[in-house]
């Protein structure tokens, strides 16, 4: 897999994504319906609460002036 087809799965679905595809691609392995079922829960939260989710867990109130200029960088 190249960084190529990596950035736009990185871009669209996150970083955890993409580096679940990545592992589950070098392994070589078919995939089964628990790979699938890990990637859809990856999958599953928008980058805006992922983004709000890293700012709580960091200290910063998402409302905070501090916090609505990074979460408004989603847009």
């Amino acid at each position: 897999m190249t960084w190529a087809a990596l950035i736009p799965i990185i871009l669209q679905y996150g970083l955890a994504v993409a580096e679940k595809l990545f592992q589950l691609w070098s392994s070589n392995a078919t995939p089964t319906q628990a790979d699938w079922d890990a990637l859809k829960a990856l999958g599953s939260t928008t980058r805006k609460q992922d983004l709000t989710a890293a700012l709580i867990r960091n200290g910063i109130d998402p409302a905070s002036p501090q916090g609505q200029a990074l979460l408004a960088l989603l847009v």
